[in-house]
C-alpha cells in the first residue's frame, strides 16, 4: 500500500470500513458514510473493499498464476477476468470506478455550497481535503490542470481556495507550500478564463478582469455559425450559465475567510490590482491555446458594448432567454447537466433565481452526489457521473472476443452488464427548443439519466448487445431488448455521421459538426484545444464502423445505406493516417489508442497486413515504438505535442491496445507479439489483478483522465485474442 502524503502529515481521515457505495438500476453511484452499528448489518461490496484497500477483500488465489513456469496467456486471461468480476456491482451490472484526473471539477461543488451557506458533511470534507493534498505536486506543492500535470496557476489557485473553504488553515504546511509556488508564478491574477470566473463568483477577483461571455449570442439567428446552439455541447453548456453570471456580475457576499483569501492568493495587495488590465493575463505555464487576434478583437468589442451600448431591454431579454435554456438543460438531465462543471454553474444560477430552500436547488444537492466519488486518495468530483455504459459495452465485447463469455462462470457477469445496457437506451426526447438532436434509441457515456447521446458509445453498445443476442448461450435473455429498438439506435447513429460539407464520412462525439472548424479561433478557454465546435475523431469514426459492420452481419435493415456509410467512414479513417503510419488519438493516450481502433475498424471490413498498405504502415509505426521489455508506453505529452512521446517504462493498457491492433491486423511476426504478451503476464499479480501504472485517457489535447477499468478490459481482450490466434498452450 502506498504511503500517502496526507498520512505523513497526519491529516484526519474517515474510517474506510464505514463507506458504502450505493448503485441503483440505472447506474447512479453515490457514497454513504454510516455508523459502526449500521455497518454490522450493511456489508461492503467487494468493489468497495478492493478500492479502499481493505483486508476483507476476497483476493482470488488461482491455481496457476504469474509465479508458475507453465503459466500461459490463456491462464492470465482467465485470472484477469475472474478478478475483474469481483468489481462488478451485482444489482445494476455496472463496473464502478473513480473516473478522476482533472483538478478543476471539485471547485464547483465546494463554491456553490459555500455561497449557499450549506456545510459539507464532515466525512466528505475530510476526504476532499485528503484527495487534494495527495495530488499536490511532490516537489513544489502546487497543482496542475490534471493530477499528472506540472504546477499551474489555475490548478494551484483553485485547489488552494478549495482547501481554505474546506477548513484547512493558511498556516498549514500544505497551504504554506502551495501559496509560495502560486506567488512565485505571479499569483491568481494569471489564472485562465475559467479560474477567473470562479474567483469572481467567490468575490476574490473582479468581473472587469474577465473576458466577456455575452448572453446576447443566444438571441442571434440560428443560421449564423457563431450561434451557441452550433457549438460543441460541453462548451455551450458551460458558457450558458457563465453568460448569466457574467451578465449580472454576480459576486457572493464578502466573508472574513474570503477577505483573508484576497490577501493570500495575489502577489500584491488586492485593492491595488487593476483587474481590467489582467483580462488577457494568463501565466505562461498555464497557456495551451493562446488567443487569436480574432478573439482579442471580439473581446475588446464586447467590452465596449457591455460598457456603453447594452440597454436594459436587451439585458433582460438575454437574461430571460439564458435562464429558460438552463431550465431546459436541467429538465433534460434531471439536474445532472452534461457534467460537473456546468452542473455547478447551473446550480448557482438556480440558487440565485429560486433560492436555497427551493425544490430545484435541493434537487441539485441530491444530484451533486452522482459524480462525487471516493477512493484510496480521498474524495473528488469526477469528470462525469461515471463511465457506466462505455465500460459495460467494452466488458461484454472483451469477454466475447476473449472466448470467455460463453463459459458458465461468466454468465452472470455478462447478463448483468447486458441488462444494464438494455435499460440505458434513451426512450424520451429532449424538450423542444433545447438545441438538442433526436436521442430516442441512442446511448450515452454514463447513464440514461444524464441523457446526452454519444456516437461511439451508441455504436459500441449496439455491438455488445448484438453479441449477447446472437449467442445461443444467452437465449433466455435475448428478449430484453427488441430488434426494433436496435434499429432505432442505428437510425440515430446514422444521423451522427458527417455527410455534408464538414469532414465528410467522419463521426464526432455528441452531434454532427454544425459550424466551420475555423470557429476555434474564438476559443476562450486558454487551457484546452478543439472546444468550440464538434470535431471529427478517428476513434469515434472507428467505433461507428465497428457498430455498423457488426449490425449488418445480423440485420438487413437499411443495408444499402449502411454499406455506403461504412465505405465513406473507412475512407475517412484512411485519410487520417499520418505519413509515418500513425493515427492521432484524442480521447486516449494517444497514438497507441487510435492505432488500435483504426486497425480494428479496417479488420472489420477485411483489410489486414497481407492485403492493405494502410494496415502495413499502421503496424510498422506501432512496432517501431516497442520497448526492450516487449511492451509499449506512451506519455500523455503525445496528446499535447501531437508527436509520439515514450513514457519512462512500458504500460499495461497501451501494450494491450497494440497487441489487439497487431493481432486483428494479422501481423506476421509472432515474436513481436510474444514479447508483448509476456510483458502482460509478468505485470499481472498472482491474484489476476493488474495495478494502475499510467493515465489512460485525455480530452481536448491537454487534460489527462483515468479510465480505471481499462487495465482489466483490454488485457483480457488482448490475451484472449492471442489465445484464439495461437492456441491455449501458447506462451
Amino acid at each position: 500500500m502506498v504511503n500517502l502524503y496526507s498520512e505523513e502529515l497526519h491529516l484526519d481521515r474517515t474510517d474506510p470500513k464505514l463507506w458504502r457505495l450505493r448503485v441503483n438500476k440505472l447506474g447512479r453511484e453515490s457514497w454513504d458514510y454510516i455508523s459502526e452499528k449500521e455497518a454490522k448489518y450493511d456489508p461492503q461490496s467487494t468493489f468497495t473493499q478492493w478500492l479502499l484497500q481493505l483486508p476483507d477483500f476476497p483476493t482470488p488465489m488461482p491455481s496457476k498464476h504469474s509465479g508458475h513456469k507453465n503459466f500461459t496467456a490463456a491462464d492470465a486471461c482467465q485470472n484477469g477476468a475472474s478478478f475483474y468480476q469481483l468489481l462488478q456491482d451485482p444489482e445494476s451490472g455496472v463496473f464502478p470506478c473513480q473516473y478522476k484526473g482533472p483538478m478543476f471539477m471539485t471547485i464547483g461543488y465546494v463554491a456553490v455550497n459555500y455561497i449557499a451557506g450549506i456545510e459539507i458533511p464532515r466525512p466528505q470534507r475530510l476526504e476532499m481535503i485528503r484527495y487534494i493534498v495527495n495530488t499536490a505536486h511532490p516537489v513544489d506543492g502546487g497543482w496542475g490542470l490534471h493530477a499528472d500535470d506540472k504546477t499551474t496557476v489555475f490548478g494551484t489557485a483553485i485547489n488552494y481556495v478549495i482547501l481554505r473553504l474546506l477548513g484547512l488553515p493558511k498556516n498549514h504546511p500544505v497551504c504554506v507550500k502551495a501559496r509560495r509556488v502560486l506567488l512565485k508564478l505571479g499569483g491568481a491574477a494569471g489564472a485562465p478564463h475559467w479560474g477567473k470566473i470562479w474567483l469572481s463568483v467567490l468575490n476574490l477577483y473582479k468581473w472587469e478582469g474577465v473576458n466577456p461571455a455575452p448572453p446576447e449570442t443566444w438571441l442571434l439567428p440560428y443560421w449564423m455559425p457563431i450561434h451557441p446552439g452550433r457549438w460543441w455541447v460541453h462548451t455551450r453548456a458551460i458558457y450558458l450559465p457563465v453568460s448569466y453570471l457574467s451578465l449580472i456580475r454576480y459576486q457572493c457576499p464578502l466573508t472574513p475567510l474570503l477577505q483573508e483569501l484576497r490577501e493570500e492568493i495575489y502577489a500584491r495587495p488586492y485593492d491595488s490590482i487593476d483587474f481590467a488590465s489582467n483580462r488577457n493575463n494568463v501565466c505562461g505555464v498555464d497557456l495551451y491555446y493562446p488567443h487569436s487576434a480574432v478573439l482579442n478583437f471580439a473581446n475588446a468589442l464586447m467590452v465596449f458594448y457591455e460598457k456603453h451600448l447594452r440597454c436594459a431591454w436587451i439585458y433582460q431579454k438575454a437574461k430571460n432567454r439564458v435562464y429558460d435554456l438552463i431550465k431546459k438543460e436541467i429538465a433534460n438531465t434531471d439536474y445532472l447537466c452534461i457534467a460537473p462543471v456546468n452542473q455547478a454553474f447551473c446550480a448557482l444560477v438556480t440558487l440565485l433565481e429560486e433560492g436555497v430552500d427551493s425544490d430545484q436547488f435541493k434537487r441539485f444537492q441530491y444530484r451533486f452526489q452522482d459524480a462525487l466519488f471516493h477512493g484510496p486518495q480521498g474524495m473528488t468530483m469526477m469528470g462525469t457521473n461515471g463511465v457506466q455504459t462505455w465500460d459495460c459495452a467494452f466488458t461484454i465485447q472483451g469477454l466475447f472476443t476473449a472466448g470467455l463469455a460463453e463459459k458458465e462462470q461468466y454468465y452472470k457477469t455478462v447478463e448483468r452488464a447486458f441488462k444494464f445496457l438494455c435499460r440505458s437506451q434513451f426512450d424520451t426526447e429532449c424538450i423542444a427548443g433545447s438545441f438538442r438532436d433526436k436521442r430516442v434509441g441512442a446511448w450515452g457515456f454514463s447513464t440514461k439519466t444524464q441523457g446526452y447521446t454519444v456516437a461511439d458509445c451508441t455504436a459500441e453498445a449496439i455491438k455488445a448487445i448484438l453479441m449477447v443476442k446472437n449467442s445461443p448461450f444467452y437465449t433466455k435473455i435475448h428478449d430484453s431488448i427488441s430488434d426494433e429498438n436496435l434499429c432505432r439506435g442505428i437510425d440515430v447513429l446514422l444521423t451522427l455521421q458527417n455527410v455534408n460539407r464538414f469532414e465528410f464520412g467522419s463521426f464526432a462525439t455528441y452531434e454532427k459538426i454544425k459550424a466551420p472548424l475555423s470557429m476555434e479561433k474564438l476559443n476562450p478557454a486558454e487551457v484546452f484545444g478543439n472546444i468550440m465546435v464538434e470535431y471529427p475523431y478517428v476513434e469515434c469514426t472507428d467505433s461507428a464502423v465497428l457498430g455498423l459492420t457488426y449490425f449488418r452481419k445480423f440485420n438487413s435493415y437499411r443495408a444499402d445505406e449502411i454499406n455506403h456509410r461504412i465505405k465513406i467512414a473507412i475512407e475517412y479513417i484512411k485519410n487520417c493516417q499520418e505519413e509515418n503510419g500513425s493515427w492521432y488519438g484524442c480521447w486516449g493516450v494517444c497514438y497507441t489508442y487510435a492505432g488500435m481502433f483504426a486497425l480494428e475498424a479496417l479488420h472489420s471490413v477485411g483489410e489486414q497486413y497481407s492485403n492493405s498498405e494502410v494496415v502495413r504502415k499502421g503496424c510498422a509505426f506501432l512496432v517501431s515504438r516497442q520497448m526492450e521489455d516487449g511492451g509499449w508506453g506512451e506519455n500523455m505529452k503525445s496528446c499535447e505535442l501531437h508527436s509520439y512521446v515514450d513514457s519512462e517504462c512500458s504500460l499495461v493498457v497501451q501494450t494491450s491496445w497494440v497487441i489487439i491492433a497487431l493481432l486483428l491486423a494479422k501481423y506476421p511476426e509472432k515474436e513481436v507479439i510474444d514479447k508483448a504478451v509476456q510483458f502482460l503476464k509478468n505485470r499481472q499479480e498472482k491474484s489476476g489483478e493488474w495495478k494502475f501504472d499510467g493515465v489512460e485517457g485525455v480530452f481536448n489535447h491537454s487534460c489527462a483522465i483515468e479510465y480505471p477499468n481499462y487495465r482489466f478490459i483490454f488485457p483480457i481482450k488482448a490475451l484472449g485474442l492471442y489465445t484464439s490466434a495461437y492456441g491455449a498452450s501458447a506462451v
